[in-house]
Parts: structure tokens; sequence; C-alpha cells
């Protein structure tokens, strides 16, 4: 089954029922990462106000975030079911996060944004340099793109295994080298690599003992369950 295809019909009633449901549906991990973007938002000087496209958003945690955060936020998703769950959030919420339908392979013609969020997206689409591609054109020169995906280590997760079974989707891990290479090749010029922290633990023994491996292994080389985070921007001129 075409991965896209299975992406779109594996949001059953139920399925979607039960995120609707949610109050969040977001653990200590979400907030973790939405304080690395935070930070890595902050170090690249992006402010408040800026224009953002969040690409792959799925049900809109990432893009109602950056609403939060004070940016004119607009979330974009290849599934339909995706996009109706996010636009309920942000109805329930009172949020001015904004949400459409498109695939991120061929990412329609729109306002430029000053910044574009890719979180835990891009490992899903074989067409990672069209992908690229198209957001550089959605970017205002000197604008920045925001990446966060898990790693080569991915490919041989067991839940990585189980959704490929279950769902059909395409789970693919991505290299630093490979993922530089695609970003010059879509013109992105200056990239700055970023390292996400542990999230919150208990035991002062074998849990920190795994939350400090884990952040050397991702500092030297990878990880388990650490994302890679990469920033990339287009050229002023």
């Amino acid at each position: 089954m075409d991965h896209k295809h299975a992406e779109i019909t594996s949001r059953t009633p139920e399925f979607m029922a039960a995120e609707t449901s949610k109050p969040f549906g977001w653990d200590a991990a979400h907030f973790v990462e939405w304080a690395t973007v935070t930070e890595i938002l902050h170090r690249l000087g992006v402010q408040p106000g800026a224009s953002a496209i969040d690409v792959g958003c799925g049900s809109g945690w990432t893009t109602l975030f950056l609403a939060e955060a004070g940016f004119d936020a607009l979330g974009l998703d290849l599934v339909p079911a995706n996009v109706e769950v996010a636009r309920e959030r942000a109805a329930r919420w009172s949020s001015t996060a904004r949400f459409e339908v498109a695939d991120m392979d061929a990412l329609p013609d729109g306002p430029p944004a000053d910044l574009a969020l890719v979180f835990d997206a891009l490992h899903h689409t074989r067409a990672q340099r069209a992908t690229l591609d198209g957001i550089f054109r959605r970017l205002n020169p000197g604008g920045w793109l925001v990446l966060a995906e898990p790693t080569w280590l991915h490919r041989f997760s067991p839940e990585a295994r189980r959704v490929r079974a279950q769902r059909g989707w395409l789970e693919r891990g991505l290299t630093l080298r490979g993922l530089k290479r695609d970003l010059r090749a879509a013109g992105f010029g200056t990239t700055r690599r970023f390292f996400q922290p542990t999230r919150p633990y208990e035991g002062r023994v074998a849990a920190f003992a795994w939350q400090l491996a884990r952040l050397v292994g991702a500092n030297w080389a990878v990880a388990p369950q650490a994302h890679l985070w990469v920033a990339a921007q287009r050229p002023r001129s």
C-alpha cells in the first residue's frame, strides 16, 4: 500500500474520536521538545509576531504552541482528518492557529514565511529533497527552517517496525550528513545543530545513568529516542 494512502486511511473514526477527546494528549516529552524549540528560536533570533508554517503538523500540537507563543502560525498536513482535529482544538482553545491540507512533498504556493518548522514529519517521506525545495521557496530571505527528526536508529526501533506493520506508514531514520547534503542542494546556507535535554526522571542511579548515556550518545553520535535537531537559513540574497 502506498504510504501516503496508508497515512490518510489509518485515521479511522475511532482513532480520530480518541484524538479529539484528549485535552492535549501530550506527555512530558512534548514539553521537553517544545522547550527545545523555544530555545532554538531564541538563539536564532526569531521573534514572536513572525510568520510561521508548521509542515507535516499532524493533529497540530506544535502549531498550537507556536500560536500561543505569539507567532502567526499556519499548520499544513497531508491528512484531512488531522487538519479537522487540529481546527477543533484551535476553536476549543480560542487559538489563532490556522490549518490547511497540503502535501509536504509538493507544497503549494502561499505567503512567504519567516520560519518553517518540521517536527517528526520528514522521515515519513521518500521525497526529502523535494520537500526541502518546497520549504525553501516558502521562506523569506533570511528565514529559518527548524527540523527535528529521528536519527538512523529509528529504522531499527520496535516502534517503527510496529507502525510499518500495522499502519503501513513509511518510517525512515535520518543522518546528519544526508540532511545537510539535501539542505545545501535546496539552497540553504548556514546550518546550526542543537541538542535536546532529558525528560524528567525518577531514580538517582539507573534512571540517571540512562539519561546521561542518552545525552552523551546524542552529543557524540546518536542515541535512542533522541531527535536530530538542525536549523538552516535561507540566504538573505
